[in-house]
């Protein structure tokens, strides 16, 4: 499978560098720019729809993926869901891909509105939910985990696993779309979890566990794809930045990798597995939620925004924008070789 995930990579990587330059011509030629004001860093006005090349470059990287059997192969693969011995249905990759595909595309949409004209926060909230509950028809759902004190893997109810879904894939896509608020920032973050989510993966892919290993597998392809994209946006993002990812791009990535560690690294059947996604995304979740908690306090709206998180911090007492984006990606490597070293030592599924 090592020549997939390179493939995915490199195709992911060179359309979504090659792109750029076109999404910054689209995003000056419909006037979909970032403007200066008191609560933003940038000194000019950006164009701000780079999300565009980093959901090409991610689309092109699976899609070229069809002309290889060993991949239609895999998305072959079909799964008897049995409840209390009863056919409950059949879970299928290729079903599970393309309720990924089709979510990461309506959020890639909804982002691209929001960037043109600000859709408002209950709205594009009711739209995540949706796309939350779509893709868990397809399959794409937390539906339990193996407990401390629980000899057999416990499988959540229904509704409780809809719920759980749910909040994981809204958490990740707000998380990331919180966070970028310099240059670089979300992009590098992203393609570090990604490369993380990669490795923990490919680990655990050897599963005696059929169902699991098919799904490790298609989840490490994903990543391989997300952090190519990332990282040749990253090219024209980085401090200076030429042009913004915006909500098309931010809600887009958080989605993906939501729906990723859904898929992969949840399916581990330790409990450790909980703690693998959120460690690689600690410091942006710790952000997030200290910035919910102080608007809260102050009784403001929790979802606006301000400069008050912790790169705004940093910036304030005399750090460079360079260096508070290096000192985070330091941050969440060393993150993510924890999760790494909880996977090695925890064992394979």
């Amino acid at each position: 499978m090592n020549y997939i995930y390179l493939t995915a990579f490199a195709v992911a990587l060179f359309v979504s560098f090659a792109t750029t330059p076109i999404a910054k011509w689209l995003a000056k030629k419909f006037d979909v720019i970032d403007k200066p004001d008191g609560r933003k860093i940038h000194l000019r006005i950006m164009p701000r729809w780079g999300g565009i090349s980093i959901y090409l470059g991610f689309i092109t990287g699976i899609l070229c993926l069809y002309f290889f059997p060993r991949f239609q192969t895999l998305l072959a693969f079909r799964h008897k869901v049995f409840v209390n011995n009863e056919l409950e249905g059949i879970l299928s990759i290729d079903k599970q891909l393309t309720g990924i595909l089709v979510g990461g595309t309506v959020i890639f949409i909804l982002g691209l509105f929001d960037d043109k004209k600000s859709v408002p926060p209950v709205v594009k909230f009711l739209i995540q939910i949706i796309v939350a509950l779509s893709v868990i028809s397809y399959g794409v759902n937390i539906s339990g985990l193996n407990l401390p004190f629980f000899r057999n893997y416990l499988n959540f109810p229904l509704l409780l696993s809809q719920i759980i879904t749910i909040f994981w894939l809204i958490g990740f896509m707000n998380t990331i779309n919180l966070i970028d608020g310099l240059d670089g920032l979300a992009s590098g973050v992203v393609a570090i979890a990604a490369s993380t989510f990669l490795i923990v993966a490919i680990l655990q892919s050897d599963t005696k566990i059929i169902l699991f290993s098919k799904q490790l597998k298609l989840a490490a392809i994903l990543c391989a794809a997300l952090a190519g994209a990332c990282l040749g946006f990253l090219y024209h993002n980085f401090h200076p930045a030429k042009i913004f990812m915006g909500d098309s791009g931010s809600q887009f990535l958080g989605f993906m990798l939501g729906a990723i560690s859904v898929i992969g690294t949840l399916k581990t059947t330790a409990v450790v597995a909980l703690f693998i996604p959120i460690t690689v995304v600690a410091l942006p979740v710790l952000d997030v939620a200290f910035s919910i908690l102080r608007r809260f306090r102050s009784k403001k709206n929790i979802m606006a925004a301000d400069k008050e998180h912790f790169h705004h911090r940093l910036l304030n007492i005399g750090w460079t924008h360079k260096e508070i984006v290096l000192l985070i990606y330091v941050i969440t490597f060393v993150l993510s070789f924890c999760a790494i070293l909880l996977t090695v030592f925890n064992g394979k599924v």
